[in-house]
């Protein structure tokens, strides 16, 4: 884990440890409560740092780490690199930082019992320490004690209801001046992990983030206690029909009834949600759906047992229908797939999933950077959109930009 911002010259953290140890014993003689924090800090303190956090934060080593056979027990700290979308930035994403007495750090803290580290302790951590409402989640490395891991999220400012931290101070910037500030005040550690993430986050493959999606999305969409938040939506009923009801706008009104395939389908509530809406307009919407995670469809087929054999398992990227079946209106979230698979994915389903004369509905889950968003990409790709439905609603305003639009299969 290297990277060309100037890191401090490494002290061995074992043999600090080992001095506090040696040291605790030693004052214990004089005063035996004197607690192992008095000689962490008087370590610190003789080796150059104001406290011993300081110290660790300057050189504490990791290793890089992937999921799969990850000793997720063993962990007893996290801490989080966060870029944020950022339509100016060269890469789209800058990282962010926050500030806390008279530095910047990145969000660490804790496991808390009972917690999953990813699906829990990564969300409460980014929002408690920063405001920061993560979305992407990857893995990126361990300490050699194994007990501290670290991971890079993307994500944005937090605005809903949650707990959170509202009036955290923020700096974003590129990661090699990220990296430049956090080793000028002497956290030579964090400099190095905001370097590798950033090497990560450029270099990942579209199998990984697949598998990191999944063990992000599928943990919190089982336990929600609400169909909206079973497919990943934070919000009331109301606000899920004020966000999501206007996707009926793209039903077509000359037909009196049209199949609705929803890609990415989480638990179903949006299929079957357009039921409902396309009834006010007086048509009947026959709902689909395809997830690639199979909790999810069958969470889908559970809740929806008269349409269970509508739900079926797949990549937006590549599916077909088993028996070659296309749809009237099929509806994709472009945010979900890497940017570099758009054109991919948009030119597969217009020749295989929507059929001649149907749609192709695109529209996004959060804020993205102008480029990214759903018109601006269909014409950067040649494709000339059809139509578009009204701004979503957020909190009783629009929300124009996570507007969605449609191409149209000849």
């Amino acid at each position: 884990m290297t990277g060309h911002a100037t890191i401090p010259e490494h002290i061995d953290l074992d043999q600090a440890r080992k001095r506090a140890r040696e040291l605790l014993t030693e004052l214990r003689r004089h005063e035996p409560a004197t607690k192992l924090a008095l000689a962490q800090h008087r370590v610190a303190q003789g080796l150059g740092f104001s406290t011993w956090p300081a110290l660790v934060r300057a050189n504490e080593r990791f290793t890089a780490a992937a999921p799969d056979g990850f000793a997720w027990h063993r962990i007893t700290r996290v801490s989080i690199v966060c870029f944020r979308t950022d339509p100016g930035a060269e890469s789209g994403a800058v990282v962010a930082l926050y500030r806390h007495d008279g530095g910047w750090l990145l969000p660490s803290d804790r496991r808390l019992p009972g917690e999953d580290v990813w699906d829990d302790s990564v969300l409460r951590i980014a929002l408690a320490r920063m405001g920061f409402r993560r979305q992407g989640t990857h893995l990126l490395a361990v300490d050699a004690s194994r007990r501290h891991c670290v991971f890079w999220v993307d994500g944005d400012p937090y605005q809903g209801e949650r707990p959170h931290r509202g009036d955290a101070q923020w700096w974003t910037g590129p990661a090699d001046a990220a990296a430049e500030l956090l080793a000028a005040q002497g956290d030579g550690a964090l400099a190095r992990l905001v370097l590798a993430a950033d090497e990560a986050r450029r270099t990942i493959t579209y199998d990984q983030v697949v598998a990191d999606n999944q063990r992000t999305l599928v943990g919190p969409y089982l336990r929600a206690d609400t169909p909206q938040g079973g497919s990943g939506f934070g919000g009331t009923a109301r606000d899920w029909r004020d966000a999501r009801g206007v996707l009926a706008d793209a039903l077509d009104p000359g037909r009196a009834s049209s199949t609705f395939l929803d890609l990415a389908c989480a638990n179903g509530h949006l299929a079957v949600s357009m039921v409902g809406w396309g009834a006010e307009r007086g048509a009947e919407v026959i709902p689909y759906g395809v997830d690639i995670a199979p909790e999810l469809v069958e969470r889908a087929r559970e809740l929806h047992p008269e349409v269970a054999d509508h739900f079926w398992i797949g990549d937006a990227l590549t599916w077909q229908h088993p028996d070659d079946k296309q749809f009237d209106l099929v509806h994709m979230l472009l945010d979900v797939i890497p940017e570099d698979r758009h054109a991919q994915l948009i030119d597969h389903l217009l020749a295989e999933v929507v059929a001649p004369g149907g749609r192709l509905l695109l529209s996004q889950y959060g804020p993205v950077r102008p480029a990214l968003a759903p018109e601006a990409v269909v014409e950067r790709l040649g494709h000339r959109v059809a139509g578009r439905c009204r701004s979503p609603q957020r909190r009783g305003r629009p929300d124009p930009g996570r507007a969605s639009v449609w191409l149209e299969r000849s």
